[in-house]
């Protein structure tokens, strides 16, 4: 639940660019599928190379955020109508961000094939949370009792070495196949699958089955006697103090060596184009990040069998001259939040073993017979990764009119809701460019006190992809299309 009070404190800041996956010049489609070959063999520098940052919700910030006076309130404030506001909510609401970086990267063309290597570091956090939880917060009181199950908090960064190679087999078919060997650098997982509050009395009783895991390297979260605090009612020595968390930086080295995770994955991947009548009808599909990471030594906690007594949000308030920012307002539910939860440490020192959240991309592409540089395409992409899966079909118009530029327009529809994206990529002899996303926006908040800028009134969903490489060959394609 650390996470959850990060996420909220902030108001919600190894997802792949789909808008790119029909974008022949775009260096890094062999992300997408390893059987594409990037146009041009190239090199990417740290930082410059290509970065990609998302954020993504089914909720909106117009429901979590609202007019208030001169500026904005959180849902939590009175002036706001509880029907409002979860009419608003499903029975299960998602966020997640991610972002991936690249650190260095090789692209190269040999006699039979293209070989990519790449350093990148990767990161991504997702909080699954029910309408019960909503319903508690804004309404505690209205009922007698609630079902606050399915919460839950996964986040990860890592890096990643990854070589991959596609190879040209017959007139018609692209082949291709990636190893990625990984670094674990943090992980943190807190589910509850199932937690029940009944009011009792002027306190709310409270029973729960969950289970918490953190390899965080520095990261110290003391129990109860550990830290010295005030152990009343229902509480015990071993429930973790989520009050004094802390990061030890004095022995950080040592800490970073035990809890560090290894790992590996592959990708595979297959394009097929067509001939005969069929000609400009090209098909294709990819299995991404099949794999795992073993993570050493780190916390582990469970809610246990006994319950636990909570007081509920009374000491959050967000009235007129309370003199709480927007960030602060999510800061203090986010501590309320975390009070709520009692976990028994279990232990430290072992490991845990997790799969990587693997992607399915199965694509299909038709080229203008009057006009070959025209091409449609339909990409159904699918994240597999239990509650914060996705689902997408993403329509794509492609133009390339020249070797050296091309553009993409796209709409996606998901589980999250519709978006619109496209990508302009520019693929010189020097040197290539591409900035693009998966969700254009218009709507922007006045900038939020704490944060400096807007952000997306109607959806929290936030993309943006860029890249600058430099191009150390001749255009080239696999096999003879053109």
């Amino acid at each position: 639940m650390v996470l959850l009070g990060i996420m909220l404190s902030v108001s919600a800041f190894a997802q792949n660019f789909n808008s790119a996956y029909f974008a022949d010049g775009y260096k890094y489609r062999h992300r997408l599928n390893p059987a594409f070959a990037s146009t041009r063999g190239y090199f990417g520098l740290p930082g410059i190379g290509g970065t990609s940052v998302y954020v993504q919700s089914d909720l909106g910030v117009s429901t979590l955020l609202y007019p208030y006076g001169d500026g904005l309130t959180t849902f939590m404030n009175a002036s706001v109508s509880a029907d409002e506001f979860l009419g608003k909510l499903k029975k299960n609401n998602y966020i997640g961000a991610d972002l991936s970086t690249n650190i260095i990267s090789v692209g190269a063309w040999g006699k039979k094939g293209f070989t990519s290597v790449e350093l990148n570091l990767k990161a991504s956090a997702y909080a699954n949370l029910p309408y019960d939880l909503f319903d508690f917060m804004k309404n505690a009181g209205a009922r007698q009792s609630y079902d606050i199950s399915n919460l839950g908090v996964r986040t990860n960064a890592y890096m990643e070495l990854a070589i991959g190679h596609s190879h040209n087999i017959t007139e018609h078919l692209n082949i291709g196949a990636k190893v990625k060997l990984l670094v674990g650098l943090a992980n943190a997982r807190a589910q509850i699958d199932n937690m029940n509050l009944v009011m009792n009395e002027d306190r709310w009783a409270v029973t729960a089955d969950g289970s918490l895991y953190a390899s965080v390297p520095g990261l110290e979260i003391p129990t109860r006697a550990e830290s010295g605090a005030e152990i009343t009612g229902s509480q015990s020595p071993d429930d973790l103090d989520f009050n004094n968390i802390g990061f030890d930086t004095d022995n950080l080295l040592s800490d970073l060596s035990s809890s560090l995770g290894f790992g590996a994955a592959i990708d595979l991947g297959a394009e097929y184009r067509f001939g005969g009548i069929l000609e400009g009808l090209n098909v294709s599909a990819a299995i991404l990040d099949l794999g795992f990471i073993s993570w050493g030594s780190g916390i582990r906690a469970s809610t246990g069998e006994n319950g636990w007594e909570f007081d509920g949000f009374d000491n959050v308030s967000f009235e007129e001259g309370s003199d709480q920012t927007i960030g602060n307002q999510f800061e203090s539910m986010g501590d309320e939040l975390l009070n709520m939860m009692n976990f028994h440490k279990d232990g430290s020192g072992k490991g845990n073993t997790e799969m990587l959240s693997c992607t399915l991309n199965l694509g299909a592409e038709y080229e203008m017979p009057f006009y070959r540089k025209m091409s449609v395409g339909f990409l159904y992409s699918s994240r597999i990764a239990g509650p914060y899966s996705k689902n997408e079909g993403r329509f794509s118009l492609n133009l390339t009119p020249a070797k050296w530029f091309g553009l993409s327009a796209s709409y996606g529809i998901s589980n999250l809701g519709s978006s619109l994206g496209g990508i302009i990529n520019f693929d010189l002899p020097g040197f290539g460019l591409f900035v693009g996303t998966d969700y254009a926006f218009w709507n922007v908040t006045p900038p939020i006190d704490g944060l400096g800028i807007g952000v997306p009134y109607n959806k929290l969903r936030l993309n943006l992809n860029f890249g600058l490489t430099f191009n150390i060959s001749r255009y080239r394609t696999l096999g003879d299309w053109r």
